[in-house]
């Protein structure tokens, strides 16, 4: 994802001219004060633990033709002792080096999977781990589960899925961390097995320790509409609370598959680039 420098000035003069408003801030104070945190890094944090590719490889067998796209990418899978199909368990191996998988990311380490039943039945669990992990030189730890919570009273599939105990270092030693519950609903796409025409509709929220060391959470206000083939959101809105700083909203848009949301923070709105 691009740096946002952008929409990072003007938030920054917005900061400044704040603090120079406030009579109980000395010079030095506001002088000092430079945010570590942008709005990328919120973000690439839900990114990075979306894990789309990994979660399609491992859906079916089918999917291991995902593992394809991908020339540094091992995939193992585990037999069961008993020779029964489930539960199945995988390992993702991105090597020891860098490996450039798609929109430009780069990854190293070890991806663990591990699934109770095939995941469009009622009751499937997945559980992703990390062992040694790194996404674009940032260490990545966590737990992420996915459950099939069966068909809802419109008779669409529901999943919940948990990110917990996640914690992402940069390349500085910085660290922000991530818990969060989201609930997905299947709104198209649910007659077939095909995974290009299905969209989900996703709700939830999460809360963590950004890199100022400031608490924030992280609130979907207005469903997230996810197409198969678009690799952001076409619709949508989140908001942004941190410890002591103006609300901050991203909206996603009315439907467009693009990389495109605008973020407002007070009553400035900016177009951004994902």
């Amino acid at each position: 994802m691009k740096k946002l420098e952008k929409l990072f000035v003007l938030m920054t003069v917005i900061s400044i001219v704040t603090m120079l408003g406030s009579c109980n801030r000395d010079e030095d104070e506001v002088q000092n004060f430079v945010a570590k945190t942008e709005i990328a890094d919120y973000l690439n944090l839900v990114d990075a633990f979306s894990f789309e590719t990994e979660e399609e490889i491992t859906n079916t067998d089918d999917g291991l033709k995902s593992a394809e796209l991908v020339s540094c990418l091992t995939v193992t899978i585990h037999e069961n002792e008993n020779g029964e199909f489930w539960p199945r368990s995988w390992t993702l191996d991105y090597g020891t080096e860098n490996c450039t998988c798609l929109l430009g990311n780069t990854k190293r380490g070890k991806i663990n999977v591990k699934i109770s039943d095939w995941w469009r039945n009622e009751g499937s669990l997945k559980e992703i781990t990390f062992e040694d992990f790194y996404m674009n030189d940032n260490k990545m730890e966590g737990i992420k589960t996915i459950l099939n919570t069966g068909l809802n009273e419109n008779g669409n599939l529901t999943i919940t899925k948990k990110v917990s105990d996640a914690k992402i270092t940069n390349t500085d030693g910085l660290t922000i961390t991530w818990s969060c519950e989201k609930q997905s609903e299947q709104i198209e796409g649910g007659a077939t097995t095909l995974f290009a025409d299905n969209v989900w509709a996703v709700t939830g929220a999460g809360s963590g320790i950004n890199l100022d060391e400031k608490a924030f959470t992280m609130k979907i206000t207005s469903a997230l509409i996810y197409k198969t083939g678009c690799f952001y959101p076409v619709s949508g809105t989140v908001e942004i609370e941190t410890e002591g700083e103006s609300v901050k909203t991203i909206d996603y848009g009315t439907g467009d598959c693009d990389n495109k949301a605008n973020v407002t923070v007070g009553d400035v709105t900016e177009t951004i680039e994902l």
